[in-house]
């Protein structure tokens, strides 16, 4: 069986449970083991050939890839999930091993992905172990939902070209606003034949010197006040009178 890129398997063990993503694990060293068929993605990986024939495995629940812990060589070395960085420990060889079963190699070790204990129970976990044509060496790839693994290939080239012309289209817009808007002024002012009646009334209306000239008067009637203040003077200097009646001695000297 030919692996097709991009495509979405289940990876089945020979004891018939499908390698999957413990705990629905999306952290960095999430366990991998196997479980009963369940329909979930933490049950379907995505094959990615990166070179030759070497694949990177995601989990499409988590979109984490197939690793060896510590970047182990040795037989046992725990297999998990982690983001994928390109090591060669996370690079898998698929070899057909007889009747639709496959061995999945790591690139790094050599070595096969396996069963610890050579365990069939749900919860075993995942480890690599040499090449030596156990049963739980062999898996058989099954394609998951009519192959829903090419729509998300088909959606990654897709999603970059489209934003560059989206970002053309928002610029196209800010330009054409400003010019857009000055000519329509204009043209509307040519059409009426009041641009520069228009121009002279806006000066002429903000020069209303017709305030200042208000509080000219205000300052005539001022002045007219004070004045008159002043006449209100003289009429107070009414003792002058008294000076005749102090000359009441004089009769009396008369009389003498």
């Amino acid at each position: 069986m030919a692996i097709e890129n991009y495509m979405v398997y289940t990876i089945k063990a020979k004891g018939g449970k499908l390698l999957e993503v413990g705990e629905f694990s999306r952290e960095n060293g999430g366990g991998v083991r196997i479980w009963s068929e369940a329909g979930g993605k933490t049950q379907q990986w995505q094959f990615e050939q990166v070179v030759d024939d070497f694949y990177k495995i995601v989990n499409l629940f988590s979109g984490k890839a197939l690793d060896v812990a510590m970047q182990g060589t040795e037989n046992g070395a725990w297999v998990h999930q982690w983001d994928y960085i390109g090591a060669d420990s996370q690079l898998w060889s698929v070899e057909p091993s007889g009747r639709g079963y496959h061995k999945i190699r790591s690139k790094l070790s050599g070595k096969c992905l396996d069963l610890v204990g050579l365990g069939s129970a749900d919860g075993t976990p995942a480890h690599i172990w040499e090449d030596v044509g156990g049963d739980t060496q062999k898996w058989k790839l099954t394609p998951a939902g009519d192959g829903e693994g090419k729509k998300p290939a088909a959606k990654k080239p897709g999603r970059k070209p489209g934003r560059k012309p989206g970002a053309q289209k928002a610029a196209a817009k800010k330009p054409g606003r400003k010019p857009a808007a000055k000519p329509a002024v204009k043209a509307e002012a040519e059409a009426k034949g009041e641009t520069d009646a228009v121009i002279v009334a806006k000066p002429a209306a903000k020069k209303p010197g017709r305030k200042p000239a208000a509080k000219k008067p205000a300052a005539a009637k001022a002045a007219a006040k004070k004045p008159a203040a002043k006449k209100a003077a003289p009429k107070k200097a009414a003792p002058a009178k008294a000076a005749p009646a102090m000359a009441v001695p004089e009769k009396e000297e008369e009389k003498k």
